[in-house]
């Protein structure tokens, strides 16, 4: 299940820049991101605030997002949300915080309305100090099996067991 997102137009999109506006430091501030810059990459965007005690919340989905998961879910915290992947998502979360890295993941989901679902996920850290990653910005990508993609086909949707794809993403290196 490799998969060069690199080459995707949305997720590269995102990564370059994302490289592009942090300029000499190794993160880029919450500010440096102007949605005016990236139109197209909005639809798939999340915005993921580090709070208290090690915890997320989202403040911000797009559009796609909206339509893939069946809802907006701007504002909870996916600790509460999600009930199969809430741990490996916070762990994925975790990482990119604790590696102040992006992280590139890609999982197969299993949906209750039988839809095969692939998520393609790229995680970048922001930074207001340059030391502490106090937001994430998320971009989502989807690819959709058995059945055409159905509006809310997350549901309670379960991780399928042959796992998927994670890679830290080298933030200065272009190449794959």
């Amino acid at each position: 299940m490799t998969f060069d997102f690199r080459a995707d137009p949305i997720l590269g999109d995102a990564l370059a820049y994302w490289r592009k506006k942090r300029g000499a430091r190794s993160m880029p501030r919450r500010r440096d991101i102007d949605p005016v810059d990236i139109p197209t990459l909005l639809p798939n965007l999340q915005l993921i605030e580090t709070v208290s005690g090690g915890r997320f919340r989202y403040r911000l989905i797009g559009t796609a997002l909206v339509e893939a998961f069946g809802g907006d879910y701007t504002g909870q915290y996916p600790d509460v949300l999600f009930d199969g992947p809430r741990a490996r998502i916070t762990e994925v979360y975790s990482a990119v915080r604790d590696a102040k890295q992006p992280l590139f993941l890609r999982s197969r989901y299993l949906t209750t309305k039988n839809v095969d679902l692939i998520a393609n996920r790229l995680y970048m850290p922001l930074s207001e100090d340059d030391s502490q990653v106090n937001m994430i910005l998320g971009i989502l990508t989807f690819d959709f099996g058995t059945i055409t993609a159905v509006a809310g086909a997350w549901g309670s949707a379960r991780l399928a067991p042959e796992g998927g794809q994670a890679e830290m993403v080298d933030a200065d290196s272009a190449a794959p």
